[in-house]
């Protein structure tokens, strides 16, 4: 009788938990239904073709790739075969039972079969500002810079054609500009509402079928690297797969934190924490181009190194940041800033590294007039600058290089040419364009920064360069005499630097 009575009471606790577990569950289901439903009507699928994409794609022996040709949209019907035989593979990875996916043959099926990026990318955006019927799309500047036309999807199935306002590789942001009624803008959170912990959501485009992922912030006021060296990040652990790029991210409330931003090259399909751009970043940045094309950062024309651990001891200063070369002529130089200095502070802002210094000069209007405190020999001083602005794309952002040469490190090269360097503002300039970087090569772990796409280099291991031939003898010279690492001087829209690049042993 007693073991009955035990049974009885553990099957009542089952009961009573699964009971309490699924009414717990409730409250949390409703709140991302209610949020997912109040995000979904300003977020869209985005759709960006570049010029000569297609040009380079794989060619296939008896299957000429028309000039015209583009992706099969899966959502779309495909026209009938007219009678001529089509061909196709079957194709399935993982293995799928008996039940295998069929690609099309030729290129398309190439680059389905292998999950390479589609002829045009797609992404995500959202609907942040809406004055009538003109409304201002945030999405991912990597997904539409270059592009020769880019179309909207709407959540109520409209396609509109969208024009590229201006995109600004520093917070990953592009502004798209459509028309047409009843568009609906999402409600912004305020700045530094997100908490970690809280439960967020990534909300994708019609396109995805209005997809949510679920997860938390991870992270608050994570510092960005490369492009967004500098900015403050959130970090979620929702799962934003690369087509939901500048998707927005939500609280329960249906508010946007933030943007997602794409995964790195070399990390595209990874399981990894995603990277958010805060709303109030974004909406600033959209606004700023929207009205001028454009987002103008401040300038001191300074090349910096850090400054290592050992020699702030040494020095007796727990922060700051030294100028390897003042460039002729800027504004550093005209204020009277050396080569060799040790920058402590800009306008009050501490200069805890070199990033977060490139951070408060990019973000102080140019022209103003600021104070910046050095640190020169032994003598602390104050001298006042007045900022230039910053070289930044703008309407109409030229698609990165291609072609070129490789040249070891793991990077492709080709001489800086009157037109690449017009493109890409480098006027004056001597020196080679980075045109493609191997994933995991040695470049990609440079430090402080990795070296990128777009990048000029200018020396390597000190020597000045300006053809391929040259960059591998520099490196050629560097291997013989079996140093561990070279040293390169790279220029980018951040400005010029050194970098340090590991040599294979």
């Amino acid at each position: 009788m007693v073991k009955h009575g035990w049974v009885c009471l553990s099957l009542a606790c089952v009961v009573f938990g699964t009971a309490s577990a699924q009414a717990a569950e409730r409250p949390l289901a409703a709140a991302i239904r209610s949020a997912a439903k109040a995000a979904r009507p300003a977020v869209v699928s985005i759709e960006a073709k570049h010029p000569q994409a297609i040009g380079r794609l794989p060619r296939l022996r008896g299957v000429p790739v028309p000039p015209n040709a583009q992706p099969p949209n899966p959502l779309q019907p495909q026209p009938p075969n007219q009678g001529r035989r089509e061909r196709r593979w079957e194709f399935h990875w993982p293995p799928r039972g008996n039940q295998p996916q069929a690609v099309p043959f030729g290129p398309d099926g190439i680059i389905q079969a292998l999950g390479l990026p589609q002829t045009g990318g797609r992404g995500t955006g959202v609907l942040l500002q809406v004055a009538g019927e003109r409304g201002l799309v945030g999405t991912s500047s990597a997904l539409v810079a270059g592009a020769q036309q880019v179309t909207v999807r709407l959540a109520d199935g409209r396609t509109l054609t969208a024009k590229v306002l201006g995109t600004h590789t520093f917070t990953g942001t592009a502004c798209l500009e459509i028309r047409g009624p009843n568009l609906a803008a999402i409600k912004p959170s305020k700045a530094g509402a997100a908490q970690v912990g809280a439960p967020v959501l990534a909300i994708g485009g019609p396109r995805s079928g209005g997809a949510v992922t679920l997860g938390i912030v991870s992270a608050t006021d994570r510092p960005g690297t490369g492009d967004l060296a500098g900015a403050k990040l959130l970090l979620t652990d929702a799962f934003v797969p690369d087509t939901m790029a500048g998707a927005p991210v939500v609280n329960l409330r249906g508010e946007m934190l933030g943007m997602a931003l794409p995964r790195p090259p070399g990390q595209r399909g990874v399981r990894d924490l995603t990277a958010v751009m805060p709303t109030h970043v974004v909406a600033a940045t959209i606004a700023e181009l929207a009205a001028k094309g454009k987002v103008a950062r401040g300038w001191l024309g300074i090349q910096f190194q850090p400054l290592p651990a050992e020699v702030r001891q040494q020095l007796g200063i727990e922060h700051g940041v030294q100028v390897a070369r003042v460039l002729e002529g800027q504004p550093a130089a005209l204020a009277g800033i050396q080569d060799g200095d040790i920058l402590l502070e800009l306008a009050g802002a501490k200069a805890t590294d070199v990033a977060a210094f490139r951070a408060i000069v990019g973000t102080t209007t140019p022209g103003t007039r600021v104070p910046v405190k050095l640190l020169r020999g032994d003598q602390e001083m104050t001298l006042h600058v007045t900022l230039g602005e910053q070289k930044a794309e703008g309407i109409g952002a030229p698609a990165l290089p291609r072609g070129g040469e490789k040249a070891g490190l793991g990077l492709t090269l080709q001489p800086l040419t009157p037109e690449l360097a017009a493109q890409f503002g480098f006027e004056g300039d001597r020196g080679l364009v980075v045109t493609a970087v191997e994933a995991r090569s040695p470049a990609t772990k440079g430090r402080p920064n990795p070296i990128q796409r777009g990048d000029l280099i200018k020396e390597v291991a000190r020597n000045p360069v300006a053809t391929v031939a040259g960059a591998k003898k520099a490196l050629a010279q560097a291997i013989a005499a079996k140093a561990k690492s070279v040293l390169l001087l790279v220029r980018s829209g951040q400005g010029t630097r050194y970098i340090v690049v590991d040599l294979a042993q």
